[in-house]
């Protein structure tokens, strides 16, 4: 590495040292952050939906707490902030039915396992209440299949996977384990596989995550996809299922069918890899007559996010490639972050610093997957990563960075975008911030942490570990 290339780094990381402790200084109140991003005026310019969910990984306080958690690991001093966090949302949350991990107390269970072995006996009680929705909802979801399913029975983000991920953790905590949380996490790795198996629709044989038109989650997708489509986004599609079973096998929880789910998913995911004149890429959805047809599409809609395109979809491949020792399983997955990062950038389709479609997102796996592989290419994109992100600091938002919302093509309003003030994890400040910290050596910001303290990473959330 150049003397020129060291200085770059090392001034690069020292801005996002800064960056990331005056992130931590706007979000420290949560009632000031609640009061910013509950304005009446700061909503989705399409649906309408206001930018601030108390009970929310994505933009409330269970958000901001765990980046307060990931940071107090690194800066103990900052665990007083982390524990008004942890209380507020305490006193935010309801017993409602869950909406997912990334919703509700199984945000905050999330939240405060990140917290290392702080809050055993709030931990317990919300591993019990995930662990006994999750048994509740299994029951309901379950009537669906075979008849396809909605994103609700599989995904990361709303769905049975996302809350199983928590269940992985806590069914591993003495403090969070009992035989509810077992059985839950059983049924789910059960429940996965059966999602897996191939079903029949309209005489064709075809994936069980086959989402029909009636189960769309929004009417565009009923239109677009008026035969049903397969999701393939990390966020919203297989993969989301596919990192649950491989990490479970990782860590010695196995149910009949598993192995062969796990290589049936991801043989899927590799038969649509798509090339194009800039190398190859994933899909974000695939359409019903798309997955039957003999020759399907050369170009189909992508981008190169977290949430959807190959970044994401590489994680997990490359996950369950290490699980399963397929090395041509990780080979694919880093030729496809190599392919994204040398694509043309204006073609990525992010918009904006944060983690779900911009760029945070992308750091986050280019580093997960680089560190393991001591991928050069990976590790010195992160660099370039960080200096993109960098370049969107606003000192005039109230929290450091702004999320961008297109507005409806109907009415583009006077910009392209609608800037947001967002502070969680996938829309907002405090994601940027943890993924800035991916990239800022231990010791920067504050004190070495202490390497036998227990630790659970912020991007578990996001199916990266």
């Amino acid at each position: 590495m150049s003397t020129v290339t060291q200085h770059q780094q090392v001034s690069v990381v020292d801005r996002a040292a800064e960056i990331v402790l005056l992130v931590a200084e706007r979000l420290a109140d949560p009632a000031v952050v609640a009061d910013t991003a509950g304005r009446p005026d700061n909503r989705d310019p399409i649906y309408g939906a206001m930018m601030w969910g108390p009970m929310t990984l994505s933009n409330g306080l269970p958000g901001t707490a765990m980046f307060y958690a990931e940071l107090a690991r690194r800066a103990p001093a900052w665990s007083p902030t982390t524990h008004r966090h942890v209380q507020a949302a305490g006193s935010a949350m309801t017993s409602q039915p869950s909406r997912g991990l990334h919703a509700g107390p199984a945000s905050l269970l999330a939240a405060t396992q990140t917290c290392g072995d702080h809050y055993p006996g709030l931990r317990r009680r919300l591993a019990a209440w995930v662990a006994e929705d999750q048994l509740t909802r299994l029951d309901r979801l379950s009537v669906q299949h075979g008849e396809g399913v909605c994103w609700e029975s599989y995904d990361i983000i709303n769905g049975l996977a996302g809350t199983a991920r928590l269940l992985l953790d806590s069914v591993d905590d003495p403090v969070e384990n009992d035989a509810r949380v077992e059985q839950a996490l059983l049924a789910t790795l059960r429940h996965l596989v059966a999602v897996s198996e191939p079903i029949t629709v309209d005489g064709h044989t075809v994936p069980g995550w086959w989402v029909p038109a009636h189960l769309q989650s929004v009417e565009q997708d009923r239109v677009e996809y008026p035969r049903g489509d397969f999701n393939l986004g990390l966020a919203h599609g297989i993969p989301g299922p596919a990192l649950v079973l491989s990490l479970a096998l990782r860590r010695g929880y196995e149910v009949t069918g598993q192995r062969e789910a796990l290589v049936r998913i991801v043989e899927w995911l590799v038969r649509w890899i798509r090339t194009d004149d800039q190398g190859t890429y994933w899909p974000c959805r695939v359409g019903f007559d798309d997955e039957i047809a003999m020759a399907p599409p050369e170009s189909i809609f992508t981008r190169t996010a977290w949430c959807y395109g190959a970044p994401g979809v590489a994680a997990v491949v490359h996950h369950a490639g290490c699980t399963l020792n397929i090395p041509e399983w990780r080979a694919h997955a880093v030729r496809a972050l190599h392919d994204a990062l040398a694509r043309d950038e204006s073609k990525w389709t992010l918009a904006g610093p944060t983690v779900c479609h911009g760029y945070a997102g992308l750091l986050q796996v280019i580093h997960r997957i680089g560190t393991a592989e001591q991928d050069e290419v990976l590790l010195d994109a992160r660099t370039r990563l960080t200096e993109a992100i960098l370049a969107m600091v606003d000192p005039n938002a109230p929290f450091v960075f702004r999320h961008p919302m297109r507005y409806s093509r109907a009415d583009p309003g006077p910009s392209k975008f609608k800037m947001l003030d967002v502070a969680g994890i996938l829309e907002g400040s405090a994601g940027v911030a943890c993924a800035l910290m991916s990239v800022i050596p231990a010791g920067l910001l504050g004190p070495e942490p202490d390497a036998s303290a227990p630790s659970r990473s912020w991007d578990r959330t996001l199916a990266l570990s």
